[in-house]
């Protein structure tokens, strides 16, 4: 239980600094729609989402090698120096192309008059790219205060400068602030964006220079060829993950959607700003990798180690199933984060996209028989299929239901890529997980969640949408309460033999 405990001291500090962050980030949201149409924000999404397609290439598996073969101490510095060279010199690399080929690469983003845009996007690369081995460091090194500090206030630094190009400066030109044109330009509005990202990017990789001078810069060749035969298969894993996790907004939408520009851009922006709703879910899902990734390796080397990531799983998956309930059910409430009700339209793709979220929080934990058993090629088919999924199901529903068949489709392919990767993972790395219930915990959540779904719509129904309608809140606590109540109960018989333990080892005399 010790295990559990630091996993879960970490997590909550992990948590807390991605809660602060995406909070934080997260006033973006109905700051945006206020100040953008669907239209203005669809393009702004498309390249948020290309951002991580392409960060999975420049990072290539990397922080996942620094991991597994920093379990060595005694090779930790050379790993951190071949990484470091190794990461350094692909990202110039990759830089250079993208600025190269900008006007290629922005016709196939189906943004051809902005270019530019792929020149912002590539400075957010570089600098985030940079520093990904450092923020590695200090996870490995179980030092959650100094990452979460630094990735707070690079979040700070992106707020204030969209508030200060987006806001003050027109602000200040229309009051006859004429110099402001020295800087500013009017007219790039959604450029302004990605410049503030660049300028926090930058900010939080200068934060990170003392982690540099750690750095032993020597390149060790032979070390490198195995870290790139271990990462390089994460690659894989990274970039058809990515087809799932963002191609949808990035590619799959604005080239199978029937419709002209203007209107594709517009069902882009709708479906974009309901994607965020799932925040929830995504901020624990994204503090539990940060936690658990270097947690998992170092507890690999315990004889009961299969039994604690058997544990990890079954509370991972009550905390997701009850955010998902928490989220779902309270989207009257959420949707007044979407500024405009013009957003609202598509609140009823959001359940499916938190399912999705939940699945995909599920493979992350079920992952790590391929990271420990080097089995990284094993990962990468597995991301491989259901990468080939989500371009079927995309090209086939996306035509027909629009972004509905999209939000889907992801649901679908996590669901899949989640049974795939535990079913192999048995037979190769076997866990003694709970399947049963963790299924009927899940299930359950499902059902509750369809119970004030048809409550609400078929009885209540509630008819002005620009209210809070409470009889329907009032629903949603019963129910919420009630499924939190289940739960304990289910866990009330483990809860008391852990409690019965604990006090026996505490009233257990000391013979030093």
């Amino acid at each position: 239980m010790g295990a559990l405990r630091k996993l879960a001291g970490q997590t909550v500090v992990y948590g807390l600094s991605n809660i602060i962050s995406r909070l934080l980030n997260y006033l973006l949201v109905p700051y945006y729609t206020h100040l953008l149409s669907p239209g203005e924000y669809g393009p702004v999404n498309i390249i948020y989402a290309i951002i991580p397609f392409l960060f999975a290439i420049y990072t290539y598996g990397l922080e996942t090698s620094y991991f597994r073969f920093s379990q060595d101490s005694d090779a930790r510095r050379a790993v951190l120096g071949t990484s470091s060279i190794s990461i350094l010199l692909s990202t110039v690399l990759f830089t250079f192309l993208l600025l190269h080929f900008k006007q290629l690469i922005a016709d196939w983003i189906t943004l051809p008059r902005h270019p530019e845009y792929v020149v912002y996007f590539a400075w957010i690369l570089f600098f985030d790219t940079l520093g990904v081995i450092p923020f590695a460091r200090l996870r490995l090194e179980d030092r959650p205060v100094k990452y979460a500090t630094i990735k707070v206030a690079s979040i700070v630094v992106n707020i204030l400068f969209n508030i200060f190009f987006l806001s003050v400066c027109p602000w200040m030109l229309h009051h006859g602030h004429d110099w402001v044109v020295l800087f500013y330009n009017p007219y790039e509005k959604i450029g302004y964006i990605f410049i503030a990202n660049i300028l926090s990017s930058a900010f939080a990789w200068l934060l990170l220079w003392k982690e540099f001078f750690y750095i032993e810069w020597k390149f060790d060749f032979r070390l490198w060829w195995r870290i790139m035969r271990y990462s390089l298969p994460l690659v894989i894993v990274g970039f058809a993950g990515m087809v799932n996790e963002t191609m949808d907004r990035a590619w799959f939408l604005p080239h199978y959607l029937p419709y002209d520009h203007a209107k594709n851009d517009y069902l882009i922006g709708v479906y974009s700003a309901n994607y965020k709703l799932a925040i929830l879910i995504t901020l624990f899902i994204q503090a539990f990798r940060l936690g658990a990734e270097p947690f998992f390796f170092q507890q690999s080397v315990y004889e009961n180690a299969r039994q604690t990531y058997a544990r990890v799983m079954k509370y991972f998956v009550m905390v997701v199933s009850i955010m998902f309930l928490f989220v779902a059910m309270y989207l009257p409430v959420w949707k007044f984060f979407l500024r405009r009700p013009a957003y609202w339209e598509g609140l009823y793709v959001v359940p499916y996209l938190l399912a999705a979220n939940m699945f995909l929080g599920i493979y992350y934990n079920l992952t790590i028989w391929f990271k420990l058993t080097d089995r990284t090629r094993m990962g990468a088919y597995i991301t491989l299929f259901t990468a080939f999924l989500a371009f079927v199901l995309n090209y086939w529903w996306i035509p027909l239901w629009g972004y509905f068949g999209s939000a889907l489709a992801t649901m679908v392919c996590y669901l899949v890529q989640m049974i795939v990767c535990y079913v192999l993972g048995q037979k190769f790395y076997p866990i003694p997980y709970a399947v049963k219930k963790l299924v009927s915990i899940m299930v359950m959540a499902f059902l509750f969640y369809a119970v004030y779904a048809l409550i609400n719509r078929y009885i209540l129904s509630p008819s002005d949408p620009y209210r809070i309608y409470w009889p329907s809140l009032l629903l949603a606590t019963i129910l919420l309460i009630s499924y939190v109540y289940i739960l304990y109960r289910i866990e009330k018989p483990y809860l008391q033999k852990l409690s019965f333990s604990l006090k026996a080892h505490a009233q257990k005399p000391n013979r030093s």
